[in-house]
This record gives structure tokens, sequence and C-alpha cells, in this order.
């Protein structure tokens, strides 16, 4: 065995060892379900109902950060009676702050403005210029009594709760959560206009397994997880970017990679050529594995096709994109869409987080993401990814096909 060989196997059982020393946590996961669409898991517990018991049993404190605000206009709904415990919570004595994206607050004002106002619920917002050089918030979750939180795809917008299809995960693990809290305390006093805590200013472009902590998966086996984040300019000491750990799970798969997004672009506005991911799926059907992907049918507009049939066209690799039926009670703006971002390998990595298919996500915007690794960690996010990839709104892509995107809004 070389030197280098050895001190790396030291190095990791040292860190595994530090996780051992904490008492292991447990994952969830979550998913929301368009009305009338047959795609719900009966064994995935719903995010509306997950949500409003994260927030009624919060009993010290509540955090939220998003990219935005929205519920339903008509005044009814399931985020309506979350927004509601929130407001209950606060009158009880729970000390609740909101985060969300100035940029977007422009479209959506009225909840994060009204909540604000309200005793004992602070509301900031965050110009992703100013903090981090451009970008937005683009994460979603929330932080319970600093000993568990929910990250996902889910924005805090009804749409999200009953148009969208999405995934999320409940992670309860003490030490997670705090890692997450520092960073929401970064983006807080920086929304704030305070100097914030400690950033990063060495992190590196190679994956950083760690901090490595374990959790219980739904079936009771046991997992590895690190909790990671983006833009890499703007982290605690101790989170790592995501950008290199998501490529170097893909590159260390030998069998299969499925990976799901709303939207993909490797390109950029300004003429640039973002390779990272797109390299890593090529790489992948290179070696023998076995791609597939899906996209949301948003992904049919002409800036992003010609970049997903490049990938379409080569052997190894399907892509799908996913139709969604109209809901019969009319048309619903922004929604009837596949939102779920994860990448599952070999039924033994797994990435789910908050980012799409584009440099910006990862360089410039914050995004959180959490990667288990350990045998079954993908086994609700394979389900859910079958349950889509052979449902009847699946399209393949034609690598020469012509495509119309829907309507949006």
């Amino acid at each position: 065995m070389s030197r280098i060989v050895a001190t790396l196997l030291l190095v990791s059982a040292a860190t595994i060892g530090l996780a051992q020393d904490e008492p292991p946590g447990t994952v969830t996961f979550v998913e929301s379900v368009p009305t009338e669409a047959d795609l719900d898991l009966p064994e995935v517990p719903d995010a509306p109902a997950v949500w409003l018991d994260l927030v009624e049993g919060a009993r010290r404190s509540l955090e939220v950060f998003t990219f935005y605000f929205s519920p339903n206009p008509d005044g009814v709904g399931p985020l309506r009676p979350i927004l509601a415990a929130i407001e209950e919570r606060a009158g009880s004595g729970v000390a609740v702050r909101l985060l969300s994206d100035r940029k977007f607050h422009e479209t959506y004002p009225e909840t994060s403005d009204r909540l604000g106002a309200v005793e004992g619920i602070e509301s900031r917002l965050i110009d992703g210029q100013a903090a981090w050089g451009g970008g937005v918030l683009h994460a979603k979750g929330m932080i319970i009594d600093g000993e568990r939180f929910f990250l996902g795809s889910q924005n805090w917008d009804w749409r999200a709760l009953e148009h969208i299809h999405e995934l999320g995960a409940l992670v309860s693990h003490e030490a997670m959560a705090a890692d997450l809290g520092r960073i929401y305390d970064l983006d807080w006093a920086l929304a704030g206009g305070e100097d914030p805590p400690a950033v990063r200013h060495d992190v590196p472009a190679v994956p950083e397994w760690s901090p490595i902590r374990m959790l219980t998966l739904p079936d009771g086996d046991a997992c590895e997880a690190v909790l990671a984040a983006s833009p890499p300019h703007a982290l605690p000491p101790g989170v790592p970017w995501d950008l290199p750990l998501l490529v170097e799970q893909i590159d260390d798969a030998a069998e299969r990679v499925r990976l799901q997004l709303l939207s993909y672009n490797p390109g950029d506005r300004d003429g640039g050529w973002w390779p990272d991911l797109d390299n890593s799926l090529r790489r992948a059907a290179a070696r023998g594995c076995e791609v597939q992907i899906i996209f949301a049918n948003w992904s049919k507009r002409s800036y992003m096709l010609t970049h997903i049939q490049s990938l379409a066209v080569l052997p190894g690799i399907e892509i799908r994109f996913t139709n969604i039926p109209a809901w019969t009670g009319g048309f619903v703006p922004f929604a009837r869409v596949e939102h779920a971002k994860y990448v599952t390998c070999d039924g033994r990595a797994l990435w789910l987080g908050t980012a799409n298919g584009s440099r910006d996500y990862f360089h410039q915007s914050r995004n959180i993401s959490l990667f288990l690794r350990g045998p079954g960690c993908t086994n609700e996010a394979d389900a859910f990814f079958e349950r889509s990839w052979n449902s009847s709104y699946a399209e393949t892509v034609d690598p020469c096909g012509e495509y119309e995107p829907p309507r949006r809004q």
C-alpha cells in the first residue's frame, strides 16, 4: 500500500470516527404531487402535511429560507394554514425569522411584508448582487429548533404544494442543522447589512466529503451524509462547495446515473460555456454507465434544447421530457411541471439539492445540497424517478426532433 493511499485511509477513518462520536440522525423523503396527476408514491409523505407538522412542532425557533412566498390569491390551499401556523407559533413565543430574495420580492411582496410586521417575526430580504456578486437566494427550506431541517425543491408557493412535482428531505440531526444554521446566519447578516460571521476564503475546486454525519434511512439502514452549498465564495468554515461533490458522485458511478432537473443549460447569457455537469454525464456514458435523465417540458426552449439533444444522441444516454396535464379546474401559471432536483448513482449515492443545471446556480446563487452515500440511500429518489420515467407523461427526446415549449403564464 502506498503512503498516499494509507494516509487517505487514516484521514477517512479519523473523519468517520468524528462523525460516529455524534448521535446518528434520520432522513425522511417528502414529495409534492400535482393534483389529478398519477404520480403519488403512497410510502413517501406529502409536503403539505410534513410542513404543517414541522411548523406546529416548533418550540424555540423557526427559520425559513426561500426564493419567495406566494400563497394562493384565492385565500385557500395548503400553504395558508402553514403560514397561519407560523403566526401562531410566533404568538406563542417561538422566535421566527424569514429570509427571502429581494429581487423576487418585487413580484410577490405581500406575504413577507405582512408576516414581517407580526410581533415575534423578523423578515429580511437578501440582495444577491450585494451579497454574492450576483445570483439569487434559490435555496428553499426551514430549520426547526436548531435540531432538524427540511430541504427540497419546493418554494413557499401554493403551486409547489398543489400543482408541481417536487422532492425534498426532512433531516433530524442537530450537528447538520447547525451547519445549515451557520449558512443561514451568514445570509441573515448579509441581508441586514451587518458584519457577517466568518466566511471561507480557501474553497478548493476539489471534492471535500466532510464533515461526515450518519443518518438512518427510512428502511433502518445507515448512510453517510454531508451538507454542502453554493456559491463557493459565500460559505461558512467547514461547509464544502457542492459542485465538486456532485461531479465526483457522477464520476464514481459504475453502472447507472439518474438525473432529474427543471432546466439544463451548460451555456450562459454571455456566450460562455460551463462544461462541469455536461462533461460528467458524457464521461459516465463513455465508460458504459446507463444514463437516464428527466427534464421538465419547460426545457423545450431552443436555447436549452440544442444542449439536451446533443446529450440524447450519445449511446448510453436516454432523456425524457415530462408533460403533466393541465388541471381541470383551469390554467395554473408557472405550474403543472416537474421541479425536483436530484441525482442517484448505482443505488448507493444521492445528491438532493435546490439548483438547476446552469452555471449561475453553482457559482453565483445560494443553493444548498444534501449528499448521501450507502446502500439503499437512493431508494425513495429512484422510486420517484421511475414513477415519472414510466408514466404516460414521459416523452423520449428525439435528438433530431422539433419541440414546442408549453405555456407557462
